[in-house]
């Protein structure tokens, strides 16, 4: 099972935020799910709300230091990596303590805080950054490192299908796609395209976004995880054949 795991050429990364609701047995489940289905990467945000949205509305999905580490033993010892997007310097010095080896930089974190983008990479750890909210076109790339793996996104929740504007990985400096689409047929066209890691949130109920309005329409389930687990592998294999 191991072996097959590293001769993926697929990353997929499974983002929890927020719509594990602030339950702790809803991320354990959530993390199983994640592992059962495919997922190489499980990826939490970590912030304070207070000082990211100047408000309270959503500290009930603020991650502590002590459930971190719940959350990192737990993924440890189901073999499955946590990753995070880090927000705040506080949230780094935590993850460095717990020996994370991918961090995730938004494309927010690119346009309004340079000074913790640079202490991110200079952990010298396998760096992921979105550019949905950076204008590419325009800037090029804002760091060059080649522990750096760059996504192509677009930030809106959902994005509809005409807005996207996919490359072709094989000529470009993009590595993945980070969807916020519904469905996985992005993800797929994505794959197609070679997209070597792919990102999207994962829900267990993706209709419950009429009620919380945390994004989950845009989400994918177990069986979209599961069919996009084994497209992405086929891919691999039909590549490694021609």
């Amino acid at each position: 099972m191991f072996n097959n795991q590293n001769q993926r050429s697929v990353k997929i990364i499974n983002e929890i935020h927020p719509q594990h609701m602030g339950n702790s047995n809803e991320i354990e489940r959530m993390i199983l799910q994640s592992k059962i289905c495919g997922a190489d990467i499980v990826k939490l945000q970590l912030y304070s709300s207070e000082l990211l949205w100047k408000n309270k509305d959503r500290i009930y999905l603020d991650i502590k230091e002590d459930e971190l580490t719940k959350i990192k033993e737990y993924c440890d010892n189901l073999r499955v990596e946590l990753s995070a997007s880090i927000f705040d310097e506080e949230k780094l010095k935590w993850c460095e303590s717990l020996g994370f080896k991918t961090y995730k930089i938004a494309s927010r974190t690119v346009l309004e805080d340079q000074s913790l983008c640079e202490k991110i990479i200079s952990t010298n750890k396998d760096i992921i950054i979105s550019l949905g909210m950076y204008d590419f076109k325009k800037l090029g790339v804002p760091y060059k490192s080649e522990k750096i793996k760059y996504l192509y996104c677009v930030s809106k929740y959902p994005t509809p299908l005409y807005e996207l504007d996919i490359p072709d990985f094989d000529n470009s400096f993009f590595d993945g796609y980070s969807d916020h689409s519904i469905g996985i047929d992005a993800c797929i066209y994505a794959l197609s395209k070679g997209a070597k890691i792919i990102e999207k949130h994962f829900s267990n109920n993706k209709s419950a976004n009429v009620l919380t309005q945390l994004g989950h329409t845009g989400s994918m389930d177990i069986h979209d995880l599961e069919f996009l687990r084994k497209y992405s592998d086929s891919v691999t294999i039909l590549k490694n054949q021609i």
